[in-house]
């Protein structure tokens, strides 16, 4: 892959380990995730850890409502850090 740089499964918990202590909002690493998930996508989706894609994908997801409450609870985020989602 030319020029992008791809996240490592590590920095994807950091990333949603950052929303759940509030460092960071959902909005801003839904954001990331989509534009980094977009970018790797126009290139090679097949050549990335298969892991990392997976929290990619649900990282940028964050901030999707349902109604007034969002679709993935906190509970939901630590689930996927520990890889049972």
């Amino acid at each position: 892959m030319t020029g992008i740089p791809v996240p490592t499964h590590q920095e994807i918990v950091d990333l949603l380990m950052a929303v759940l202590e509030g460092t960071s909002s959902r909005l801003a690493a839904a954001e990331w995730a989509a534009e980094v998930q977009e970018n790797i996508e126009s290139e090679d989706p097949e050549a990335v850890d298969p892991q990392m894609w997976h929290l990619l994908r649900l990282a940028a997801s964050l901030d999707v409502k349902s109604g007034d409450a969002y679709l993935h609870s906190e509970n939901d985020i630590k689930e996927w850090i520990e890889g049972r989602k």
